[in-house]
């Protein structure tokens, strides 16, 4: 096979008039070539779910806390929290059957590949998944909104209440995980605005080149940092109080579709962690 790769290379080049060529392309590099993709060792896989609520249903929506364990975080961070609208908690094991339901994980569900009629409610999907793969060094974003026009926040920090605007702004989860022993993951979420004009920015890579990049003005709220260790298989929920419009969990956790108001959750679910060296010792 790579004798005939070799012989087609040499014969395109021969037919394009080049004067000099190599005799045969270096091993090395049909090694590089043909080796497979394969995942680095200290990246985590994450599940990533965004599930709308509608209103009339918040019964439903807030009957969900009472199985999520919120007592995971400290009683400081609840409170800031709760204070800008923002509620968070892990739910381990099983996931309860309501949640299931809603993730329309349940075996019992109707098959998506079937036929369905399309209407206003579904045109836009109540639930979506995507899978990622993140690592300490590489963080990742969570979309918790679409690019509103305007947003007038109330915004709490350290019990001084102020308002603010944001043009242009969307909701943004900035999302970091790390492998620990015993096929734990440390994963850690920070609230962020990204608000204003679109403008080209020059940054900075490891390789000492500046790169130009369009970006928007960031507002980063590290006070609402939220870090926490799951196991495979525990969810990390993410949501809003009742009637939080105006504060920072509304812009992230609330939504018009179609003329009609939604609540959404997102959740991140550990499928898979590195190796743990610590396990495969005992």
């Amino acid at each position: 096979m790579r004798r005939i790769l070799a012989a087609l290379a040499l014969s395109a080049l021969a037919g394009g008039g080049c004067q000099s060529v190599l005799e045969k392309p270096p091993e090395a590099g049909f090694e590089q070539l043909l080796r497979p993709v394969t995942t680095a060792p200290d990246s985590v896989t994450l599940e990533i779910f965004h599930a709308r609520i509608p209103l009339e249903e918040d019964c439903q929506a807030d009957a969900l806390w009472n199985q999520i364990d919120e007592q995971c975080f400290s009683a400081d961070l609840r409170r800031r929290l709760v204070a800008n609208g923002l509620r968070a908690g892990v739910v381990g094991g099983t996931l309860p059957a309501e949640l299931a339901k809603l993730l329309e994980l349940r075996s019992d569900m109707p098959d998506p590949s079937a036929e369905r009629l399309i209407t206003a409610g579904t045109a836009v999907p109540q639930v979506t998944r995507r899978v990622v793969q993140v690592n300490r060094r590489d963080p990742a974003s969570i979309q918790a909104s679409e690019v509103r026009d305007e947003a007038q926040v109330l915004l709490s920090d350290r019990g001084r209440l102020s308002g603010r605007t944001f043009r242009q702004v969307e909701a943004v989860y900035s999302l970091r995980a790390e492998a620990l022993d015993g096929e734990r993951v440390q994963v850690r979420l920070i609230p962020e605005l990204d608000h204003g004009e679109l403008r080209t920015r020059y940054a900075g890579s490891d390789q000492g080149i500046f790169l130009m990049t369009p970006s928007r003005d960031r507002e980063v709220f590290d006070q609402l940092s939220m870090e926490v260790a799951l196991l495979p298989g525990e969810v990390l929920v993410l949501g809003c109080l009742p009637d939080a419009k105006a504060s920072l969990g509304g812009v992230f956790h609330t939504a018009s579709v179609k003329g009609r108001d939604e609540r959404k959750l997102i959740l991140v679910r550990l499928l898979e962690a590195p190796h743990s060296e610590i396990l495969a010792k005992n």
